[in-house]
């Protein structure tokens, strides 16, 4: 996906995969993964296909609860560090590469893509994604999925979104700086990041990188899930509350197939 990805990606995806877990695992995700699979079982859902699964989290939380839990993901070096949490775990789960574009796994009765990742794909890219996410499911199966809601990101959310903090991943102390700023027309979240890497005493390396989230509307995610041959179930913040079109910073969406 990413030779094809038009948006730019997060330097953790591809140069520093091993920040990947330090970068977006924080300790609300339990409770979002909580959520999801809150969602999961009221729509009576035995068998989940992950298609931007990163390093594991959500197919691992559903695992170790009874589902049986797929993940892909275009980064394959992502997947690998999610076979080596698996091998660790003694866990027989499944990790594929693959892109969400294109990859067909075989019939599920729900798919998931967590935490903002369909806004690495232009809005024609996610609509190649959502056609495949429709192929991949059973009929009237689920998909589940959020992103930023572009009508609630006002200006001091985007100056919120300014961070300076560091990590240490493997012994090694990484100081990531960042600052966003939004094209509302467009629709374009761009966050430009400033990376310090101190290893071993020696001199810090630094890396820079900018990359843009394609956001959405509420009305518009309806839309294009219309066109692409879904219904819309419900849609809520991210914690679980109602979803509030001006208030709520992320939308978490679940949809139905509702054709061949």
């Amino acid at each position: 996906m990413n030779d094809k990805n038009k948006l730019g990606l997060p330097f953790e995806y591809q140069q520093m995969p091993e920040y990947f877990d330090a970068h977006n695992v924080s300790k609300e995700t339990e409770a979002k993964n909580a959520f999801i699979e809150k969602l999961l079982k009221e729509q009576r859902v035995k068998n989940v296909l992950d298609m931007t699964c990163g390093t594991g989290s959500q197919v691992f939380y559903l695992a170790e609860r009874g589902y049986d839990a797929v993940g892909s993901d275009f980064s394959p070096a992502l997947i690998e560090i999610a076979r080596v949490k698996a091998e660790k775990l003694g866990k027989n789960i499944t990790f594929i590469d693959g892109d969400v574009r294109e990859l067909r796994v075989g019939k599920f009765d729900a798919v998931i893509t967590i935490f903002n990742a369909i806004g690495h794909l232009t809005k024609a890219d996610f609509e190649k994604a959502l056609q495949n996410i429709h192929a991949n499911l059973e009929d009237r199966g689920i998909y589940i999925f959020d992103i930023f809601n572009l009508q609630a990101i006002t200006d001091d959310i985007i100056d919120n979104f300014a961070m300076d903090i560091e990590s240490v991943v493997n012994g090694v102390k990484i100081r990531n700086v960042q600052h966003s700023e939004i094209d509302r027309k467009n629709g374009l979240l761009t966050s430009h990041d400033h990376y310090t890497i101190f290893k071993d005493g020696g001199k810090p390396e630094i890396h820079t990188n900018t990359f843009s989230l394609q956001i959405y509307t509420a009305e518009e995610l309806q839309a294009m899930l219309a066109k692409n041959g879904f219904e819309t179930i419900h849609q809520y913040d991210m914690d679980g509350n109602d979803f509030i079109a001006d208030k709520s910073l992320n939308i978490l969406t679940v949809a139905r197939k509702i054709n061949a």
